[in-house]
C-alpha cells in the first residue's frame, strides 16, 4: 500500500467517520426534536385540560353566583307578591259579607266551644245579629273586624278569634303557594304582566 492509497484510505475513513458522526448527530438530533415535539404536545394538552378544567370551574361559580341571585330576587319577589295579595285579600273581605252573611256568622258562633263567654267582639254592622247568639252588654263593636267575631272569658283567660282576619291569616300558608304558582304559570313564560 502506497502512501497515496494510504492518505485515500485515510481520507474515506475520515469521510465515513464524519458521515457517521454527521448520521449519529442527525439521528440524536431528530429524536431531541421528537422528545420536544412529544414534550411540547404533552404540556399543551395537560395545560388544555388545566384550561378546560379552570373554564368549567369558573363556569361552574357564575352559574352557581347566578343562581343565587335569581334564588335571591326571586324569594325577594315572592314575598313582596305575598305582601301584595295578603293586602288584597284582606281588602276583599268586607265583600264575604255579601253572600248570606247571618248564616255564615251563626256558623263561626257555632265553632265556639262551650264557654261563660264575658266579651264578644264584633264589626259595627254586626251588633245586631251578634245580640241574637249574645247578651247585648257583652258585645263591643270594633272597626277593624271586617266580620266574624272574637270572643274571650273573664280577664281574657280564653280568646277565640274567628273573624274573618285571624281565618284568613291562619288559612294563608295554604293559599299563598296556589296563587304564586297561578301567578307563575301566568306570568312565568314573559316574566311581566304586560307581555301576558
Amino acid at each position: 500500500m502506497g502512501l497515496e492509497e494510504l492518505i485515500h484510505t485515510l481520507r474515506k475513513n475520515e469521510q465515513k467517520q464524519k458521515d457517521d458522526i454527521w448520521q449519529a448527530v442527525k439521528t440524536e438530533a431528530d429524536a431531541i426534536r421528537k422528545q420536544v415535539a412529544e414534550a411540547i404536545a404533552d404540556i399543551t394538552e395537560k395545560q388544555a385540560e388545566q384550561l378546560a378544567s379552570a373554564c368549567q370551574k369558573s363556569m361552574r361559580s357564575i352559574y352557581a353566583d347566578a343562581e343565587i341571585k335569581t334564588r335571591g330576587k326571586k324569594l325577594f319577589a315572592f314575598q313582596a307578591l305575598d305582601q301584595a295579595l295578603k293586602k288584597a285579600a284582606a281588602k276583599n273581605l268586607p265583600a264575604l259579607r255579601q253572600n248570606n252573611y247571618k248564616n255564615v256568622f251563626a256558623f263561626l258562633v257555632a265553632e265556639l266551644p262551650e264557654r261563660e263567654w264575658e266579651k264578644i267582639v264584633v264589626n259595627y254592622a254586626d251588633l245586631e245579629v251578634a245580640a241574637k247568639f249574645f247578651a247585648a252588654d257583652i258585645i263591643q263593636p270594633d272597626a277593624a273586624i271586617s266580620g266574624g267575631l272574637i270572643a274571650a272569658t273573664a280577664d281574657d283567660t280564653i280568646i277565640v278569634d274567628n273573624s274573618f282576619e285571624k281565618r284568613l291569616e291562619r288559612k294563608w300558608p295554604l293559599i299563598l303557594p296556589a296563587m304564586i304558582a297561578a301567578c307563575e304559570k301566568r306570568y312565568g313564560k314573559s316574566g311581566s304582566a304586560e307581555n301576558t
